[in-house]
């Protein structure tokens, strides 16, 4: 990780996470969030995950509607922002299927038409990097016995 590299540092954390949540808005303005599985993280930042077609996510990102991509995991937090749009690369379906991927799919094959790729294109992205509860805490009580503000990790906003 480089961490003169806040872009990077997001990317790589997030995609390390493996899991995030991805938040649509459905039809009657409700944000709703479900989670997901990372499936990659491209060079140019794109966001894939596999999901059926017949799943009410599909709906709720068409038209270029806006998408949350959030992480939490150990001392790490993301939320990146973008849109989502569908599509149904075979190869790219059977680069990504595993066991993991059929134990979620059943008896579906990448070949399957309800099985598709939601692709997140962000715009950006913000971060906060804790280097774990021992070094927060000590840097919370720094803050409340002196006039410094706590500075418990790192923290950026991006674009990307």
């Amino acid at each position: 990780m480089n961490a003169n590299d806040p872009v990077k540092t997001l990317l790589e954390k997030t995609e390390k996470a493996g899991l995030a949540m991805l938040a649509t808005t459905d039809s009657e303005g409700r944000i709703v969030s479900r989670p997901m599985a990372i499936q990659e993280i491209e060079e140019d930042h794109t966001i894939w995950f596999i999901t059926r077609v017949s799943t009410p996510k599909i709906g709720e990102v068409s038209g270029s509607q806006p998408v949350n991509v959030t992480v939490a995991e150990k001392g790490f937090w993301a939320s990146i922002t973008g849109t989502a749009t569908v599509e149904a690369d075979v190869e790219r379906k059977k680069r990504y299927w595993s066991k993991t991927t059929e134990a979620f799919f059943g008896e579906s094959k990448p070949e399957d038409p309800d099985i598709v790729l939601l692709k997140v294109d962000p715009d950006t992205g913000e971060y906060w990097d804790s280097p774990g509860l021992p070094a927060t805490a000590v840097e919370v009580i720094k803050g409340m016995v002196s006039d410094k503000p706590a500075h418990p990790g790192d923290s950026s906003t991006v674009q990307l």
